[in-house]
Order: structure tokens, then sequence, then C-alpha cells
């Protein structure tokens, strides 16, 4: 007889797993990554380009190009600039202390 599987909403699963300060920053990590993850892709179409088209712009294959749009953890800053600046942006760090916020 088949296994019953119980589903989740996702309001279920943040509670059950949510539930240390590591796993919150964890999860709050995820979605900044995710967040600039789709900002890549969003300068890209902008600028209606290709990942074909952004890779001949940083002289890297576009693989290489669809590997950064999938996952950005491995990314260097230079990477980003190089990236940004194919797709006709220039991006810059903002710091903001808690005196200054």
């Amino acid at each position: 007889m088949p296994k019953k599987i119980k589903l989740y909403t996702h309001e279920e699963v943040e509670v059950r797993t949510l539930n240390t300060p590591e796993s919150i920053r964890a999860y709050e990590e995820a979605g900044e990554e995710f967040a600039l993850l789709e900002q890549l892709t969003e300068w890209r179409e902008n600028a209606g380009l290709t990942r074909a088209e952004v890779a001949a712009r940083m002289g890297v294959s576009a693989p290489a190009i669809s590997r950064l749009e999938r996952n950005i953890d491995r990314a260097t800053w230079t990477t980003l600039k190089r990236y940004a600046s194919a797709c006709g942006v220039k991006i810059a760090i903002t710091v903001h202390t808690p005196d200054n916020p």
C-alpha cells in the first residue's frame, strides 16, 4: 500500500523550520541571494541581451553566464561588476551603519 503524503503550506514549513536564529538568518540570506539572481536576469533582459551576448562581452562562455544566473554563491565582486557592465549597468556597494541607516 502506498504511503500517504502529507502536504504542508509554506507557512507551516516556516514554523517547523525557522525556529532558531541560525535558520532564520540562513533563510534571510537565501532571500537576498534570490533577489540578486533576479536582478542579474533583469539587467540582461532590460539590455535586450542573450546570455551568449553577455558572455561574449565578458569574454567567457555562455554556460558560465547560465551558471552565474542560477547560482550567485561563488561570484566575486569583480565578476558581478563585469556582468553589470556588460549589461550597461554600473553597480556600487552602499554601507549602512546602525547610527546611519
